[in-house]
């Protein structure tokens, strides 16, 4: 009878054990796994940082137009900010988007016909000459937040005159 009583000591002792070791593995794991993420989440957002640094600077420079690169800095402010909690920031970013966002792009604005898509360029365009001051100064916001991109020192710093 002692014996029963003792290996049935022995082996909850070893249970115990082993669900610890089990729990720290876990722990362990847990630990390692949020480490990980804000790694990941650290490196996303410099990304994120980086190519809005890139596209604020080229609208600046004027080798983007600017409806373009209020689609592309809506997409980025989007996945670098809750949705939507950016807008408040960058009005004119976000104005400029929803009014150009429903536009033809890339192969299927080649099969749209061209006289619509001549409406629709001329549209843009008057889009565009009226939202380029605020367009501009939120992008100059941006590249003052996130830094001119390495490489890019060189180019002009001023407005373009004929970005619109």
């Amino acid at each position: 009878m002692v014996w029963l009583v003792a290996f049935a000591v022995v082996l909850v002792v070893a249970l115990a054990a082993y669900a610890g070791w089990l729990w720290w593995r876990v722990f362990n794991q847990k630990k390692e796994r949020e480490t990980h993420n804000a790694a990941v989440l650290a490196e996303t957002e410099a990304d994120l940082e980086h190519s809005m640094a890139i596209i604020a600077d080229s609208l600046l420079t004027g080798e983007l137009n600017l409806s373009e690169g209020a689609i592309r800095l809506k997409v980025l402010l989007d996945h670098y900010h809750a949705p939507g909690g950016a807008q408040a920031d960058y009005p004119a970013i976000y104005s400029l988007f929803l009014s150009t966002c429903t536009m033809p792009r890339g192969a299927e604005r080649d099969a749209w016909p061209r006289a619509e898509i001549r409406r629709l360029d001329r549209e843009r365009e008057m889009l565009e000459v009226a939202a380029k001051d605020a367009v501009l100064d939120e992008a100059a916001l941006l590249r003052e937040r996130f830094g001119v991109p390495s490489g890019r020192e060189g180019l002009a710093s001023a407005r373009p005159m004929d970005a619109a």
